[in-house]
C-alpha cells in the first residue's frame, strides 16, 4: 500500500463556486469521491474508475444544492475503495492522516472528507454513511458527524454501495455548519417532536472498551443535567443475542445490495481491487433469498422496538468502541475492530435513523465520540439539542 497523508482523491484538488450568494456563502466543502461533480471523474477509490472513467456530465443533487447556496467546493476527497471500508485504508492510494491523532487511521469510508474537516481546510464534509462511514471517522477525528435520516436528502448522482442504507451525510467542526447545510440539502422539514428523556443504551456500552463506555456514561449524565432531561437505561436486545442478531440482520441485506451495485461491473471489467474487496463482493453473490427474508423480519422487530424505546426520547450510545486503531495495525486487527464495532452503527442503518456523533473526549490520547440517536426525521432535532448550552456552537 502506498502511504500518503493527503485527503484529496487523485486529481481531486480544484476550486468550484457557482453562486455568488446564499446561506452557505463562504463555506468550504470537501466532497467524497463518490459524488458526481460535473467535469470531474468519480473515482470511488478505485484506479480503474479514477484513471479511465468519464467525467460526470452533471452534479449530484447534494453537490448542486450546496453550490446553489453559495458554498465553495475545494475538491474531491479520498474514500475507502467502493466505500467498502471502516478505516480509511485504501490499498491503491494510501491512508489520509488523522489530524487529531497522527499515528492513527482517520476512519472511513468518508476518510478524506473527515481529514479535511479535522485539519481545518474545509468547514463542511459531504460524505456518505451506509454502515458507519461518517459516524466512525467523525469519532476517530474528533469532529461532528451526522448520518441523516434515510431519504431526507436526495442520493442521486452518488455512486451506490447499498442504496437501501446509503445516505448523504455530513461532517463539520461546528454544529451550526451542519444545521446550515441541512437547511439547504434536506427535503421537506419535519415538525420537531417533544423530548422528555435520554435513554442510555446499556448493551451498546457493553460493546465498547471500558474507558470509552465510562466516558459515554459521563457524557450522558452531563447532557441530562444540562438539558434538564431525565436519564434512563435500556437495552435494544436480550443479553447474549445482541452482537449476533444485529450483524446477522444487516450483513445479508447490505451484501445483496453490494452485489447488485458492483457485481456485474466487477465481472465485466475485472478492475484492480484492493485487499479483501473482490472476495467481499463475490461472497455477497451467495446471499440467499431465505437469508433476506429472515433479515427483513428482524428489521421490522427492531424498528418496532426502537419506535417504542424512543417515544419522547433520544438515545445515547458510543459512536465507536474506542479510539481509532493505529496506522500500523495489521489487517487482521482492523477486521477484529470492525466486527466489534458494527453493532454500534447498524441500528441506525437498519431502521433509517439519524445519528449525530459528538466529540466527547480523549481515550489513550485520541478522540472518541458519543452519539445521539433519534427517530426518522429527527435530524434537525438532534442538532438543536447538541447546540444547547454551547455544545458544538
Amino acid at each position: 500500500m502506498t502511504e500518503t497523508g493527503t485527503y484529496f482523491s487523485p486529481g481531486g484538488q480544484f476550486t468550484l463556486t457557482e453562486a455568488e450568494s446564499g446561506s452557505l456563502r463562504g463555506v468550504t466543502v470537501a466532497v467524497k469521491d463518490l459524488y458526481d461533480v460535473a467535469g470531474h471523474v468519480t473515482g470511488a477509490g478505485n484506479p480503474a474508475l479514477t484513471f479511465h472513467g468519464q467525467p460526470a456530465q452533471s452534479h449530484a443533487a447534494a453537490v448542486g444544492r450546496v453550490l446553489d447556496a453559495g458554498a465553495t467546493i475545494i475538491g474531491k476527497t479520498a474514500t475507502d475503495e467502493l466505500a467498502a471500508g471502516m478505516f480509511g485504508v485504501n490499498s491503491h492510494f494510501g491512508t489520509p492522516w488523522n489530524p487529531a491523532a497522527l499515528d492513527r487511521v482517520p476512519g472511513g469510508s468518508s476518510s478524506g472528507a473527515a481529514s479535511a474537516v479535522a485539519a481545518g481546510d474545509a468547514a463542511l464534509g459531504l460524505g456518505t454513511d451506509t454502515g458507519g462511514s461518517v459516524r466512525t471517522p467523525a469519532s476517530f477525528c474528533g469532529i461532528f458527524g451526522l448520518r441523516t435520516t434515510h431519504g431526507r436528502i436526495p442520493i442521486s448522482g452518488v455512486r451506490p454501495m447499498a442504496p437501501r442504507f446509503d445516505t448523504v451525510s455530513l461532517l463539520a467542526r461546528r454544529v451550526d455548519v451542519l444545521a446550515a447545510a441541512m437547511s439547504v440539502l434536506a427535503d421537506a422539514p419535519v415538525v420537531p417532536r417533544s423530548i422528555e428523556k435520554i435513554v442510555l443504551l446499556e448493551d451498546m456500552l457493553d460493546l465498547a472498551d471500558p474507558e470509552t463506555a465510562a466516558l459515554t456514561r459521563r457524557t450522558a449524565q452531563r447532557w441530562s443535567r444540562l438539558w434538564g432531561l431525565s436519564l434512563e437505561s435500556a437495552r435494544l436486545a436480550p443479553p447474549g443475542e445482541f452482537l449476533r442478531s444485529l450483524v446477522d440482520t444487516f450483513w445479508p441485506l447490505m451484501s445483496r445490495q453490494l452485489w447488485e451495485s458492483n457485481g456485474e461491473w466487477m465481472l465485466r471489467e475485472n478492475p484492480p481491487l484492493g485487499d479483501g474487496i473482490s472476495e467481499r463482493i463475490l461472497a455477497a453473490r451467495e446471499i440467499t433469498d431465505a437469508e433476506i427474508e429472515e433479515a427483513e423480519i428482524a428489521v421490522r422487530a427492531l424498528s418496532a422496538r426502537v419506535e417504542t424505546l424512543l417515544d419522547s426520547a433520544l438515545a445515547v450510545l458510543p459512536s465507536a468502541i474506542g479510539p481509532a486503531p493505529l496506522r500500523t495495525a495489521p489487517f487482521e486487527e482492523l477486521m477484529e475492530f470492525r466486527t466489534r464495532n458494527l453493532p454500534l452503527v447498524v441500528p441506525a442503518s437498519l431502521c433509517g435513523l439519524p445519528q449525530l456523533s459528538i466529540p466527547a473526549g480523549l481515550v489513550d490520547g485520541a478522540p472518541v465520540g458519543t452519539s445521539l440517536l433519534g427517530l426518522p426525521g429527527d435530524d434537525e432535532l438532534l442538532l438543536r439539542w447538541a447546540q444547547r448550552h454551547g455544545i458544538g456552537a
